[in-house]
């Protein structure tokens, strides 16, 4: 192949970054260039959009298992809170009553703790997103 010379003007700074790669490579200085130049012009290998499409589905695959796994636990600390919560409430209106809370009022205490643990967890959530 056929070859010509291309006269370039550049910062100093950046020849003494080229001098500086192409002693660590053990090239010449024009060589290193050549070869910068020519790489830089090569055409770009792109993925396909399948194979992009098939490592993100990879990955959503393993997200979702680890957010299944989160789900179940969250789902019985939920229900073993709610159950201790009726219990403790219980106990309470017991010890101080005589009598276990009736039916309304507890609904209505337990809603009422509900939308405060609703509130605290917005408040963390909006915390963490920050």
């Amino acid at each position: 192949m056929a070859s010509g010379t291309v006269t370039v003007r550049l910062p100093e700074e950046v020849i003494g970054q080229l001098q500086k790669r192409a002693a660590a490579e053990n090239k010449k200085m024009s060589d290193l260039v050549r070869e910068l130049i020519i790489g830089g012009l090569a055409p770009q290998v792109v993925e396909s959009p399948t194979q992009d499409m098939t490592q993100v589905l990879n990955y959503l695959e393993g997200f979702g298992g680890v957010l299944m796994s989160i789900l179940f636990e969250t789902v019985g600390a939920r229900y073993f809170a709610e159950m201790s919560t009726n219990y403790a409430m219980d106990m309470e209106s017991l010890l101080r009553e005589k009598q276990p809370m009736e039916k309304e009022a507890k609904a209505a205490l337990l809603a009422k703790f509900e939308a405060q643990a609703a509130q605290a967890a917005k408040a963390t959530i909006d915390k963490a997103l920050l």
